[in-house]
This record gives structure tokens, C-alpha cells and sequence, in this order.
């Protein structure tokens, strides 16, 4: 399920930081807690997946404000309202409860050191795309977060994160759709597809925008994570991606990264 939430901005002129997606998500979060506890406790402790992986299953584009200025790492707001669409592979029974959650919310959105007051003003139901057969054309709503595994200096295993036009961007995307599906479908939430699909990533833009957003900013516990926004073309069984249209692309998805939307059939 796809939802468009409209917020009212309560007071013009307030400052957001660009990097709003980890509040954004512990909103979104809490939300889910008060509809239904058990599913956010879920979400939040474990996710789908075994051994050592874990995936949320949910995703959410970047805000779409109309008017703003920039003030360093801050945006002031002047747009009356502002909107994103967030997406969810979710069980059908739990659909209606998470399309009533948002209703009425007012909130603070932002970090320690500026949030912006928003009301949601409506709440809109998306239809999910339809597929044909042939490469479909999607275009990034939030960054695209891709990595693999890089061996540091200390001995200890980090991430490098990747960019789409790295040589082995393809098969790092393409790992991570196909596990994300398989715990989908061991869930009854997408249909299996067959064995060795053909498989094919092409990427459409020139100029990849490099996105660094901080989660957890100010704190301790902060961490810089790098994405990017393109234009791409995928050529994949139809359920493989309605998964990554629901669930994200890439990784770290349940902080705002990996969302998309289709530009085209052909």
C-alpha cells in the first residue's frame, strides 16, 4: 500500500534540518505503536528476516516543499503545506489500521536544535502500479542506499557505500531485492517467481546526486549514511519489483531511503 500524507504547517518561517529522515521515521513509528503495538514492537525489534538480516518493509520518499530557504544545514519553511508518500508491504489486515493512524496527528519534526510544527491536513490512498511485461523506468523519491562489505584498517568489517555507477552496483541491488523478497514471500506478503530470473539494472542519469544524510544528529549515536537519486531501468519479474516499490531499494529503508516510483511502462 501506498499513502500521500499532507501536512499543515501550523506556523511559517520554522527550520527543519536536511536531514529530517530519522525523525521522520521515529514518527512514523510511534504511530504505528499507538494503531498497534504488537506490529511496532515487531517492526522495530525484529523485522522479517533470520539471522542477522532484517527488513521493515516499509519506506518513504523525501518531503515535497514547495518554498524554502536555505540557512546552512537547515531549511526555513515558508510552503503552507508539505507532503511525502510513504509505502508499506504490509498483511492486508493491518491496512486499515495503518491508513486510520495518521489522521489528525499534530507533531514537532526535526532534531535538539530546530522541528517544525505540522498538522496532517489529509491522508490519501495511492493506487499500486501496474506492471507490464518489459523494463520499467523509476525514478528515485529518496536516496538509494547500496553497499558491500569493506574490510577496515582495525580488522573490523564495515560498509562501503556504493555508487550506481560502480562496476558492481548491479549485483549489491539486486542481492538485496532478492532477499528482502524471499522473506516477503516466506510471510505471505509477495508471490514467489521463478528460479534464476533474468535479472537487469540500467542506470538512466548522467549525474547521480551523492545524498550524505545524518541520522541521529547532534548525539552520540550519530551516523552518515550515503545515497543517491537517479533515474533507473529494471528489467525484473513483475512481484520483484512491487517488492522494492514497497518495500525500498537498497537498504536502510524504514529511515527514508529507497523509495521510487514508476515513470513509465513500456
Amino acid at each position: 500500500m501506498q499513502i500521500r500524507v499532507t501536512f499543515e504547517l501550523l506556523r511559517p518561517g520554522q527550520l527543519l534540518p536536511f536531514s529530517y529522515q530519522y525523525p521522520l521515521s521515529s514518527w512514523i513509528y510511534r504511530l504505528i505503536g499507538r494503531s498497534n503495538s504488537a506490529f511496532s514492537d515487531f517492526l522495530h525489534n525484529e523485522g522479517y528476516g533470520e539471522e542477522g538480516k532484517r527488513f521493515k518493509l516499509f519506506t518513504f520518499s523525501r518531503l515535497k516543499i514547495q518554498d524554502f530557504q536555505k540557512q546552512g544545514d537547515r531549511m526555513k519553511i515558508f510552503s503552507p503545506h508539505i507532503s511525502f508518500v510513504i509505502s508499506f508491504l504490509a498483511p492486508q489486515a493491518a491496512e486499515e489500521a495503518i491508513m486510520g493512524m495518521f489522521h489528525q496527528e499534530e507533531e514537532k519534526i526535526g532534531d535538539q536544535i530546530s522541528q517544525i510544527q505540522v498538522r496532517v491536513k489529509t491522508v490519501q490512498m495511492l493506487r499500486e502500479p501496474e506492471f507490464s511485461l518489459g523494463p520499467i523506468t523509476i525514478s528515485a523519491t529518496s536516496p538509494i542506499m547500496v553497499s558491500r562489505p569493506d574490510p577496515g584498517k582495525d580488522g573490523k568489517t564495515g560498509h562501503k557505500y556504493l555508487s550506481p555507477l560502480d562496476h558492481d552496483y548491479e549485483t549489491y541491488f539486486f542481492n538485496n531485492l532478492l532477499n528482502k523478497h524471499q522473506e516477503a514471500v516466506a510471510h505471505n506478503l509477495a508471490r514467489p517467481i521463478e528460479e534464476n530470473p533474468h535479472l537487469r539494472f540500467r542506470l538512466l542519469s548522467q549525474s547521480p546526486r551523492k545524498n550524505l544524510i545524518i541520522i541521529r544528529a547532534n548525539t552520540p549515536e550519530q551516523t552518515k549514511i550515503v545515497g543517491y537519486l537517479f533515474d533507473f531501468e529494471l528489467e525484473a519479474p513483475a512481484e520483484l519489483v512491487r517488492v522494492g516499490l514497497l518495500a525500498g531499494f537498497g537498504g536502510k529503508n524504514a529511515l527514508g531511503f529507497g523509495a521510487g516510483r514508476v515513470v513509465n511502462e513500456k
